[in-house]
């Protein structure tokens, strides 16, 4: 491979926030990310790669069938709503850009070194994104009920970015454990400090869901690789059990079962999006279109606690409203065939199972994050899975 796609490859990894900074080429809006993105295709190209379209077909065949079903589900959901722009521009952005690069990581660095180093690059791009959000908290740059977002929309945006990266920095973290030297050296602390700061930075997010998926997905992870043992439940437990003590006092807990709270919110938000189902079973309601049926839909409840509302606050509801039930059939056969896959590969203790668990890590998170937020409607989350989902 050329040094020319591999430094695009990376820094595409490590840029992927940049996906908020936007503009306009010709009129056509696009992104950074996006522009990363098809560069380094265009180098790829040119390299005249010889793709073994057979053996990659013989490899992912199942996954090229479930995608194939989320497009179609996709497409059919835009056509039926007339709603082109807006779906045109989603399908691109959160589906067809991300599973374009991920390809492009499957064709060129299928190596253990190649995917270590992604790893890598994708966690310090985590680690960046936590130091410029610690800028923000020491300037008091927090929302209204005191949670740090940083430069993402919500508190919830930033935590779900750095959560993967809980994942990899335990698993590097156990690697450099492996080869620590005896003398201690500056370098040898470089992982435990970075990811203590990530996980600060999490912290400071306030994210419950977040903090609690994270946690029961370590645990899972800890279970099937039959490394869990009552020290580490016991560990658990009390980190738990400290990082809830602390928040005591925050309105956000105390209030979470108050008729005002966000899980209330949540809960009128979810109830609106059943019925929209219930009304649009098969082709839902068209990407990008949950904000103006949501408000549509206000005079069959209360009155909202909550109005903007891009998205059902649940991984599974989005999929099945924004792309129909057959986008939702898609998700769900790709989630199956990967979890399959995986495990089996796990549990015949192969020579990459660390970093096999590490990616089940990630995927359980988005999976149990999923039913309480939309884990993967925005250009970095849907990178970073169809990332894991395609190199492992």
């Amino acid at each position: 491979m050329r040094k020319l796609t591999k430094i695009l490859i990376f820094t595409t990894i490590f840029l992927i926030p940049s996906y908020l900074i936007r503009f306009s080429i010709f009129g056509f809006p696009t992104n950074v990310l996006e522009i990363l993105i098809y560069s380094t295709f265009i180098s790829y190209l040119f390299e005249k790669p010889a793709i073994k379209w057979k053996e990659l077909y013989e490899n992912y065949k199942v996954y090229i069938f479930s995608i194939a079903l989320i497009f179609i589900g996709l497409i059919l959901s835009t056509l039926a709503n007339q709603n082109y722009r807006e779906g045109v521009g989603i399908i691109k952005g959160w589906f067809f850009n991300p599973i374009l690069f991920s390809f492009i990581l499957i064709s060129a660095l299928k190596e253990q070194k190649h995917v270590d180093v992604i790893l890598k690059t994708l966690y310090f791009s985590a680690f960046s994104v936590s130091l410029v959000a610690l800028e923000y908290f020491f300037y008091g740059h927090l929302t209204y009920d005191g949670r740090l977002q940083a430069f993402y929309g919500s508190p919830n945006y930033l935590a779900m970015f750095l959560a993967p990266s809980i994942f990899i920095g335990l698993y590097l973290f156990k690697i450099q454990s492996r080869i620590l030297e005896t003398k201690l050296k500056i370098k040898n602390f470089v992982i435990p400090v970075t990811l203590l700061l990530i996980s600060f930075i999490i912290y400071l997010t306030h994210s419950y869901t977040a903090w609690i998926s994270i946690i029961l997905s370590l645990l899972i992870i800890g279970f099937i690789t039959k490394k869990l043992n009552k020290k580490i439940l016991a560990i658990s437990a009390s980190i738990v059990l400290i990082t809830f003590l602390t928040q005591i006092n925050n309105p956000k807990l105390k209030d979470i079962f108050s008729e005002r709270s966000s899980l209330s919110s949540r809960i009128i938000i979810w109830k609106s999006s059943v019925l929209m189902i219930k009304n649009n079973p098969i082709f839902g309601i068209g990407p990008g279109n949950f904000q103006n049926k949501y408000l549509e839909y206000q005079k069959y409840f209360p009155p909202y606690l909550e109005w903007a509302v891009p998205q059902p606050h649940n991984l599974y509801l989005a999929f099945w409203l924004q792309s129909g039930a057959m986008g939702l059939i898609g998700l769900i056969a790709l989630i199956y065939f990967w979890l399959k896959k995986t495990t089996k590969e796990i549990f015949s203790n192969q020579k990459n199972s660390a970093v096999l668990a590490v990616s089940l890590g990630i995927i359980i998170y988005i999976l149990l994050h999923g039913f309480f937020d939309t884990t993967y409607w925005k250009n970095d989350l849907a990178l970073i899975f169809w990332m894991i989902i395609l190199l492992f």
